[in-house]
Formats: structure tokens, sequence, C-alpha cells
């Protein structure tokens, strides 16, 4: 079962994910001032996404409020390696 510090830090990242989109969204088209400004927001977003995502694994590695047992797990995510590397090794790749 989650604990109260685990919801916390995934409300926390929830919330940078939507500035983050917001940011991204406000990216003005033109060169110049208004262009840095808003880039400088979204990588600011960009940024806190990170470090929220990091508190929130680390706190699931070390807490491990979240081993249930009976649940089945369920993949997050693919590793690097398959990102970077793709299809390289297999026939035709």
């Amino acid at each position: 079962m989650p604990c109260e510090d685990w919801s916390t830090l995934l409300q926390r990242y929830r919330s940078a994910a939507k500035e983050y989109h917001q940011a991204v969204e406000n990216l003005t088209a033109e060169p110049g001032p208004k262009f840095n400004e808003s880039w400088h927001r979204a990588e600011a977003a960009r940024t806190e996404v990170g470090l929220a995502r990091a508190d929130l694994l680390n706190h699931e590695h070390d807490h491990a409020c979240l081993n249930d047992k009976t649940a089945k797990p369920e993949a997050v995510f693919q590793p690097t390696e398959e990102w970077v590397l793709g299809d390289q090794g297999q026939p035709g790749g």
C-alpha cells in the first residue's frame, strides 16, 4: 500500500509534468526575447519534472511502500539500452 509520502511525491510529479506541458505549449514561434523567456521557463519546468520523478522513484526504491506481494508487477518503461540500440543485432536490423 502506498504511503502518504509516496502520494505526495506522485502529486508533485503530476503537477510538474502538467506545468512542463503548459510551458512547452506556450513556446512562442518568433525568435527574440519572448522566445528566450518562454524557452527558459520550459527548461526550468523540464528540470523540475526530472527532479520530481527521481524523488518519486527513489522513494519507491528506498521505502518499498509499494511492495504488494499479491500484485503482479507492471512494466513501467523500457530499459534505456533498448531505446538506444533499437533492433541492432537482429536479422534484417
